[in-house]
């Protein structure tokens, strides 16, 4: 009984992390890539907002470290909307688009540096998406 709870909630788990049940909302387009937010997935403390950002690109990105390229990117964000400014918590790299197939990297920060994005930039369309939500 014990092993059929465990699976269970495994199983569970694995769906919940899936992009099958993300709400994934195309916010920006560039030249390289088609870029959204998950809405449904975010929550805020005290002062930040977190949520997801899926990068979706239209050809395979290289990086050395990586003998395959990979195909789509989540970033879980940490926002301040106050002061207009964001972080990456959590990076991973897909090997299919739509944070799909294989995971080629994961990698969490305790702490990260906050930017302010340029503005009409695709990070500035991003921040406008979700503050604008957030205040609603």
């Amino acid at each position: 009984m014990l092993k059929k709870i465990i699976f269970s909630i495994a199983i569970f788990l694995y769906y919940l992390n899936t992009p099958l049940l993300a709400n994934w909302v195309k916010f920006g387009e560039t030249d390289y890539a088609i870029h959204y937010i998950d809405l449904s997935e975010t929550s805020s403390g005290n002062r930040y907002i977190y949520y997801w950002v899926l990068t979706d690109y239209l050809e395979p990105q290289k990086i050395p470290t990586l003998p395959e390229g990979y195909s789509s990117k989540k970033v879980y964000k940490q926002t301040d909307c106050k002061r207009f400014r964001t972080s990456a918590s959590q990076i991973i790299l897909y090997k299919d688009q739509m944070s799909e197939g294989e995971t080629l990297i994961n990698e969490s920060y305790k702490e990260s540096n906050f930017t302010t994005p340029t503005f009409e930039s695709i990070g500035f369309e991003e921040l406008e998406k979700i503050c604008s939500y957030i205040e609603k």
